[in-house]
């Protein structure tokens, strides 16, 4: 990817005007995903990704391999009409691993495709007072494993010598696997016992009532939204940091229950950070 000097604003002007257009089709997919209307959408992406492909087969492209990791947590936004909080949320440490595609479309503007495999999740602890004279403490753990699908418009700038580039796009990510984990302490009087476990997480968009009771866990397995950031380009090596903000509503439908979904909503926050080196 090229990088121009800061007079060439006619340029720059007609750059900035699409990367702006660019940002507002992605809210407008993340308004049709979290609708619900999957077919909508599905239509409109396919009229981007082959926008981009088209480009793609007259450009110089770049590509290889791209590692990272992420800090992941869970915002919690629950309806005011409950009679509790969001739990407070803690960023999990994981990897992300994968593929990344320079494909330039102007001079300084190019597109940026990722294959990602990402570790996300969030860690909660607990305190409370159960019937009676038994306190619970401790914590629960949440790990999912994600393929995603960055697809990330970059603007390249330089100053003086240095090469930055600052991008933006959107992701969909679809999850493979899953556990929930906790470890709690049960005290009742000065009398403690440990209770931990964990237990693998089912993807699926609804549960089952009986599922539901038993506590299962549970979650969607597609994710979208939108992810932006600042990088800095050394010979072949381009080093990311950005921050995904879900737009998806991972809590599942509860079958006999049509407010529980949209009373209990939450979503991925991701900080990420990657390096690729990048090859003609």
């Amino acid at each position: 990817m090229k990088f121009p000097e800061p007079t060439e604003l006619s340029v720059g002007f007609f750059v900035w005007s699409f990367y702006v257009a660019y940002i507002l089709l992605i809210a407008k997919f993340a308004l049709i995903f979290e609708n619900q209307n999957h077919k909508i959408m599905k239509k409109a992406l396919f009229i981007v990704v082959a926008f981009f492909i088209m480009v793609s087969l007259s450009a110089q492209v770049t590509f290889g391999p791209k590692v990272g990791f992420t800090l992941s947590k869970y915002g919690y936004k629950y309806s005011s009409s409950l009679e509790y909080k969001e739990p407070e949320s803690k960023f999990k440490l994981g990897p992300a691993i994968g593929f990344m595609m320079n494909v330039p479309i102007l001079e300084f503007l190019s597109f940026q495709p990722s294959l990602m495999y990402s570790k996300k999740g969030t860690g909660v602890d607990v305190a409370f007072r159960e019937s009676g004279d038994a306190v619970i403490t401790g914590y629960e753990r949440v790990r999912v494993s994600y393929l995603e699908l960055p697809l990330n418009l970059s603007l390249g700038l330089k100053i003086g010598t240095f090469k930055f580039q600052i991008f933006a796009g959107p992701y969909f990510a679809y999850a493979i696997a899953g556990k929930h984990k906790w470890d709690y302490e049960e005290n009742v009087n000065g009398n403690r016992k440990d209770i931990k476990g964990d237990e693998k997480i089912t993807f699926k968009n609804e549960v089952p009532t009986e599922d539901f009771e038993n506590t299962k866990p549970y979650q969607r397995p597609f994710d979208l939204g939108i992810n932006f950031g600042v990088g800095y380009k050394v010979k072949s090596v381009l080093l990311n940091l950005g921050y995904a903000m879900g737009f998806s509503n991972l809590q599942p439908e509860v079958q006999g229950d049509d407010s529980y979904a949209t009373d209990h909503k939450y979503y991925n926050r991701t900080i990420f950070v990657s390096a690729a080196w990048l090859f003609e």
